[in-house]
């Protein structure tokens, strides 16, 4: 009866609405809507048309993904993807340049930060912001060498380590304990944690609140994550009283972090960037692997020499090879090639040499058709993944680049939000606390505005410096490009704190006595006789 008497409303509702509209058009008689075939529409009934991609026939028959059900089964999944991909990265010279150029590209030398302090939010004057900008930059320097809680790397080694956990893992967890050492200028330390010790333990699968290894509050939020301890050299099992539960926080300031890019809803882990083209990664290399090995085995190949019957060779050899030894079980004949090797046969025997046109004219082509399939799923242009620029003229080249800049910039944002965002305030706050900020009064207060921060790495890569220079100048005289979209573009950071820094060795430069002007000079225009010379 409910569905009945909802049904009757909403056709009520619908011939109403009908109603108004004919009699806002000045029509008498109420509108009715035709379909296609000239037949009244009903109220509440809808037009939908079946979809070609969901189709169960054809190509298309037995495309049926499989749903993964449960927190457990795609904690699973997930676990075996990122040991695949760690196995990738051992074993497969594209991977394992791929991490790396990753992270040489985004971190680089490191991320470097520059306080840029809002000095109108706190009522300050500009030399006093830049006193405690200094202050701050003073603050990182003397801590970033003594940053790795295990005293191996700085601050920039753990960024390229946090980099290259992100490409071949997917994330990267840190823990961030307080160290008292008289050898360290500050207790804030950083611990890289391996991604595959975080887990859910055996015991607490039965528990809705954690989702792989990821202790979730009543908002989604992590509230602790479980982290398996050092095997030490002996096996332990997955149960709780083998793992550690790490707060996500204290208060307001961070335990642990855990930085992932989240791609659906939902989703508490990182997934390796290798995974939706894992497969070819691996088939491309078992080819290129079967490739290699023929070519050895016809390189190594030299000489097939047929005998006789009677031949002492042959007689020894037939001796040599009987198939019994007096145990009862044939004897196995091991095959092995050596380079320059001389094979003996019998008589009759025939030598089938294996054909030296290997690898075929399409094999170039069939591989780096393959390797722009990886480089798209990876989101990087090919000539600029793979170092590849054979046939790539300047435009083509210049093109890539931008590109992957956006990428690269990108990531470099994401892991200055991520892991930089979060230690800068906590090592100003203990730096605030032992009094090395000078007279900032509220900090607490105010600490937005005081740990406002930009983080600058190695800026891109010029092809040719003085005409993107001087593109730049022009550009930037004729009111086509704003000062601060240069500086940014070319890797300089704020631009505020660009001026400020002019600003500054410009009196810093008039109070020793140097000239500060300097005469640009006119852009060389001439053109190189070999230059002339060329087709």
């Amino acid at each position: 009866m409910t569905g009945a008497l909802a049904q009757r409303e909403r056709t009520e509702l619908f011939t109403s609405a009908v109603n108004a509209v004919a009699s806002s058009l000045g029509r008498s008689k109420p509108v009715v809507l035709y379909d296609s075939r000239n037949r009244p529409i009903p109220p509440g009934s809808g037009h939908s048309y079946k979809r070609q991609a969901a189709k169960r026939e054809g190509s298309m028959q037995n495309w049926i993904p499989r749903r993964l059900f449960g927190h457990q089964a795609e904690s699973m999944e997930r676990e075996r993807i990122a040991e695949r991909s760690i196995n990738l990265v051992d074993d497969d010279p594209f991977a394992a340049g791929i991490v790396d150029g990753f992270a040489t590209t985004v971190v680089g030398t490191g991320l470097l930060p520059h306080p840029s302090i809002d000095a109108d939010a706190l009522g300050v004057d500009r030399d006093q912001a830049r006193e405690i900008q200094k202050a701050m930059q003073r603050v990182y320097r003397s801590w970033s060498p003594m940053a790795d809680a295990a005293e191996r790397m700085s601050d920039a080694g753990i960024q390229f380590l946090l980099q290259c956990s992100m490409v071949e893992h997917g994330e990267f967890f840190v823990a961030l304990p307080m160290i008292d050492d008289p050898i360290r200028p500050y207790s804030l330390a950083v611990q890289v944690v391996h991604p595959m010790r975080v887990k859910t333990p055996s015991d607490f699968h039965s528990r809705g609140d954690i989702h792989d290894g990821v202790e979730i509050g009543s908002h989604g939020q992590p509230v602790a994550y479980w982290v398996k301890r050092s095997d030490s050299g002996r096996y332990l099992s997955d149960s709780s009283g083998n793992f550690i539960r790490i707060p996500a926080r204290k208060a307001h300031r961070w335990n642990m972090v855990h930085g992932y890019i989240q791609r659906r809803p939902d989703q508490v882990r990182g997934v390796p960037f290798f995974a939706p083209a894992m497969k070819f990664f691996r088939d491309l290399h078992d080819y290129l692997d079967a490739e290699l090995v023929a070519n050895v085995v016809t390189a190594a190949y030299a000489l097939f020499i047929e005998t006789g019957a009677s031949d002492a060779e042959t007689l020894a050899q037939g001796m040599m090879y009987d198939d019994n030894d007096g145990t009862g079980k044939d004897l196995v004949r091991y095959e092995e090639i050596i380079p320059g090797m001389v094979m003996y046969g019998d008589k009759g025997q025939k030598p089938h040499p294996i054909s030296a046109n290997r690898p075929g004219t399409t094999f170039p082509v069939f591989v780096k058709e393959i390797k722009k399939a990886m480089a798209m799923a990876l989101n990087m242009p090919y000539a600029s993944l793979f170092h590849d620029v054979e046939g790539v003229n300047y435009a083509g080249f210049r093109s890539a680049m931008l590109e992957a800049w956006r990428v690269f910039g990108h990531r470099r944002h994401w892991l200055s939000t991520v892991y930089c965002g979060r230690t800068w305030p906590m090592l100003q706050e203990e730096a605030w606390l032992r009094g090395d900020l000078g007279p900032v009064a509220d900090f607490y207060e105010r600490q937005p505005a005081y740990c406002s921060c930009e983080w600058v790495g190695p800026p891109k890569g010029q092809i040719e410096p003085v005409k993107e220079i001087q593109a730049e100048v022009l550009a930037v005289n004729n009111r086509l490009k704003s000062r601060r979209r240069a500086i940014s573009e070319m890797g300089g950071g704020d631009y505020r704190t660009v001026f400020d820094q002019i600003e500054e060795e410009m009196r810093d430069l008039e109070a020793r006595g140097i000239n500060p002007s300097v005469d640009p000079g006119e852009p060389d225009t001439t053109t190189d006789e070999s230059e002339e010379n060329e087709p």
